[in-house]
């Protein structure tokens, strides 16, 4: 019997996303900013890019959830 012992995607990007909460210290977000933020990190867990790729999207949208 094979064991899993690997998170699915809505756990990693829900773990992403309590680590750019953290980041973002005292901020508060909307609800529905909050559920973009959750979207956006569940888009950049699943993304598996064939070539290299840079954090500029992900940096991009984050900065314009948190402003």
């Amino acid at each position: 019997m094979e064991r899993r012992d690997s998170k699915s995607d809505a756990e990693v990007a829900l773990e992403l996303m309590r680590v750019v909460l953290d980041l973002a210290g005292n901020r508060r977000l909307s609800p529905t900013r909050t559920l973009a933020l959750y979207h956006l990190c569940k888009e950049a867990v699943a993304y598996a890019p064939t070539e290299s790729v840079t954090a500029e999207y992900l940096e991009e949208n984050l900065k314009k959830l948190l402003q």
